[in-house]
């Protein structure tokens, strides 16, 4: 495995250990009555904080699930078109979703699940259907752990870290090796209708064809402005550059959030390339809370 990739792993589990720890002494610490629930001590439901999912865009909420509680996020479906350099990459996702379990008050650990993708391809010298490279089946499966540093108690700014490692359990499908990388995600509530977020994204991916890892950076960041009670949309832009080409790309992502009530969101929208090499996405998805 390469250097940076244990290094990725080597965060995760720093991370894992950190928030453990986290979770012993917050039985101990009474300096809010919120820090004395954990995962097996549960937060009640009327002091549950209000649900912030992930979802919809690139950049994460720095918000972690409340101890002892679950919270499902999923992309219903999801349509990627990509072109590079005259390859084509066709995608349909199904049932992409990130189940998340509150450890601590600070602190949730999460399993992103690829239930079901569809991949196709094809090059400008081959664009016929019947001669397109096509595979199916159930992706890879990443571990997460999000840290909230600061802004849960109610304060206007926010920022977390998220480290992962992602599994190479998808056989037909998927990047074929164990990849890792950190998030930074943060917030300020400049109102209570408009949300600025920001992140920054370091990843050790794989590229199947050329068998070796490299490096990926992701900066992103958007706006939640809430219309309504039922009613919030989202605008976020997000730039991608890895070692592979050394050339950025950039998406506009755009789309309503409809809050149903405390415990659940439908999200739906739109990937808008912005780069000739970025992707065209369309998604369906919900959040939900137990």
């Amino acid at each position: 495995m390469h250097r940076p990739l244990l290094l990725a792993a080597s965060l995760f589990f720093l991370l894992a250990g950190s928030a453990w720890a986290q979770s012993a002494q917050s039985v101990q610490d009474s300096t809010t009555a919120a820090r004395r629930y954990t995962l097996f001590n549960p937060t009640p439901r009327s002091m549950l904080r209000e649900m912030v999912p992930d979802r919809p865009g690139i950049t994460d909420s720095p918000y972690t699930v409340d101890p002892g509680h679950v919270q499902i996020e999923s992309d219903l479906f999801r349509l990627v078109n990509k072109e590079e350099i005259g390859q084509h990459d066709r995608e349909f996702r199904l049932n992409h979703m990130l189940v998340k379990v509150g450890l601590a008050t600070r602190t949730d650990f999460q399993v992103e699940i690829d239930s079901y993708t569809w991949e196709e391809h094809w090059d400008d010298q081959t664009p016929q259907k019947e001669a397109r490279q096509r595979e199916h089946g159930f992706d890879d499966v990443t571990l997460r752990l999000k840290q909230n540093l600061f802004g849960q108690d109610g304060k206007p700014a926010a920022m977390a870290l998220v480290g992962y490692v992602r599994l190479p359990t998808g056989r037909n499908v998927g990047n074929g090796a164990v990849e890792g990388g950190l998030v930074v995600p943060a917030s300020y509530d400049v109102s209570e209708k408009l949300c600025v977020e920001a992140q920054l994204e370091g990843d050790m991916n794989y590229d199947k064809e050329e068998a070796e890892h490299y490096l990926r950076i992701v900066p992103s960041a958007a706006v939640d402005y809430k219309v309504s009670e039922l009613l919030t949309g989202f605008g976020e832009v997000a730039g991608f550059w890895d070692t592979r080409q050394g050339a950025w790309r950039a998406s506009l992502n755009l789309g309503p959030k409809l809050k149903l009530n405390d415990n659940l969101i439908i999200d739906f929208g739109t990937h808008l390339a912005l780069t000739r090499e970025s992707s065209q996405e369309y998604f369906v998805g919900v959040s939900f809370r137990h």
